[in-house]
């Protein structure tokens, strides 16, 4: 009896390793997948957080080899950017100097990139976040 319970035991173990490293592998496959579509997409700017609030109109973001570009409304805006699994960290660059209609709403958003600390892609969308919650979402074009 207690060598068919043994062998029971030594089996399911082995089952249950076989699931854990397939689980692993596939967590592994999906970061990057992330990553792909995470970089080299146009991102275009569809709501600060999970609000309504206007957003600028042409806000959009790329990310490509460890830098980012893109638009803050009607300014040019770009930095250095880290990846570390879902983290994400983004660096200050430039921005062009341009007055517009929307300035304040260019300013709220290069003011939550400066906070941004993490990502999240489903489906076509980017959500990225800050101090744990969303601060902007995104669609791909």
């Amino acid at each position: 009896m207690f060598k068919k319970s043994a062998l029971i035991l030594a089996i399911s173990l082995v089952f249950l390793g076989c699931a854990t490293a397939t689980q692993e592998t596939s967590s592994e496959s999906i970061q990057k997948q992330d990553v792909t579509r995470f970089e080299g997409t146009t991102w275009k700017l569809v709501s600060f957080g999970l609000t309504r609030m206007a957003v600028p109109k042409n806000a959009s973001i790329t990310f490509k080899d460890g830098h980012y570009s893109g638009r803050g409304g009607c300014n040019g805006v770009g930095g250095d950017y880290s990846l570390d699994g879902d983290k994400i960290k983004l660096s200050a660059g430039f921005s062009t100097m341009m007055a517009c209609d929307e300035l304040n709403l260019e300013h709220k958003y290069m003011s939550a990139l400066s906070e941004v600390d993490r990502y999240v892609i489903v489906d076509d969308m980017l959500d990225l976040y800050g101090k744990g919650h969303t601060l902007l979402r995104f669609k791909a074009e």
